[in-house]
């Protein structure tokens, strides 16, 4: 794989367990996946760990009966996964889910079936399902001819909605046609991007946000739940990488890098509503970055940063600001 796929590549993703504690999926220096939970819900942390497989990008699942499952892909572009033997628990050790991927991204179907989506070696896009909750896996199943970065969100009355970029930059979504079941087809969306996320209102209605080959940031959103889309909007910032949360009360809020490396963050003033930032800098030499939600609702960031090692910084209550000071991920005084 090129140097750019591997620097464009998720590197964290978070995941929490059934008892509220959240749990940190990451890609260390070595090429290997590590992992390191709360030792209870918003609180310290139990230590780094190494799950023992080598991976370039890494998403995180939560079965029907709380077990995370991690998903990554090894350095040939297998797609494998690992998942815990019981809420919280020890892992079963590295699979094969026969796929070999560029990108990929990890949901729940209404019913608590996980399902994953990946941007194929093929460059297609590509998903594959659990035939029950917390079950086996059905197989591959082709949803486009091109993808490279993968998005997924569910909608206010279950449907999956997978967004990717497809032909020439171009933003595409796909969605189920009823809660758990077959696909619609493949439909564009105004704009251009080279990454995406996605997020849920405190409506229901879904809001993807892009960067474009310029790193300006866009977004557009449902005019009502499980409806049509009213056409992209710039948010008037640039950055080089981004992720979503929703904070307690209901209000979006988009983080990004930067094009001086330093974490920022956008939110909506109200539920559903417009939007707005302060000049809070969350981090700093940031190369990636992904956020969580504590069980009392507060939102805590992860973050590649100086060194190469992993930064973390979190709200000091729900819903609000300004956020901790920036701490070392192996430090003692952290949660």
């Amino acid at each position: 794989m090129s140097s750019q796929r591997v620097q464009s590549a998720k590197r964290i993703a978070i995941g929490r367990n059934r008892d509220g504690r959240l749990e940190v999926f990451h890609i260390g220096r070595d090429g290997m996946l590590r992992h390191n939970w709360q030792s209870r819900p918003n609180g310290l942390w139990e230590g780094e760990s190494a799950l023992g497989h080598a991976a370039l990008e890494v998403g995180c699942g939560v079965n029907a009966d709380g077990r995370l499952e991690a998903f990554w892909l090894a350095p040939d572009g297998a797609l494998m996964h690992d998942w815990q033997l019981a809420p919280g628990g020890a892992w079963s050790g590295a699979e094969a889910l026969g796929a070999r991927a560029t990108a990929l991204a990890v949901s729940s179907n209404a019913d608590g079936r996980l399902e994953v989506f990946y941007a194929g070696a093929d460059g297609a896009l590509h998903h594959d399902w659990q035939l029950t909750p917390n079950g086996d896996w059905n197989g591959a199943e082709k949803l486009a001819e091109r993808a490279s970065a993968v998005a997924v969100g569910r909608n206010a009355d279950g449907r999956l909605e997978v967004f990717y970029v497809g032909d020439d930059g171009a933003v595409m979504h796909d969605w189920q046609v009823e809660a758990n079941g077959d696909w619609h087809g493949p439909e564009a969306l105004r704009g251009k991007a080279r990454e995406i996320v996605v997020g849920s209102n405190a409506d229901g209605r879904l809001e993807a946000f892009w960067r474009d080959a310029m790193d300006t940031v866009w977004h557009d959103w449902q005019t009502t739940p499980n409806g049509d889309w009213h056409g992209h909007e710039s948010l008037g910032v640039r950055a080089r990488r981004l992720d979503l949360a929703r904070n307690r009360d209901g209000r979006l809020e988009l983080f990004f890098i930067d094009v001086d490396a330093q974490v920022r963050n956008l939110w909506q003033v109200t539920p559903n509503g417009d939007w707005d930032t302060e000049e809070e800098v969350l981090g700093d030499a940031a190369t990636d970055l992904a956020i969580g939600q504590n069980q009392d609702g507060r939102l805590e960031l992860f973050y590649w940063g100086r060194g190469d090692e992993i930064w973390h910084n979190w709200q000091p209550r729900p819903n609000a600001g300004p956020w901790n000071p920036i701490v070392h991920y192996g430090a003692p005084d952290v949660g």
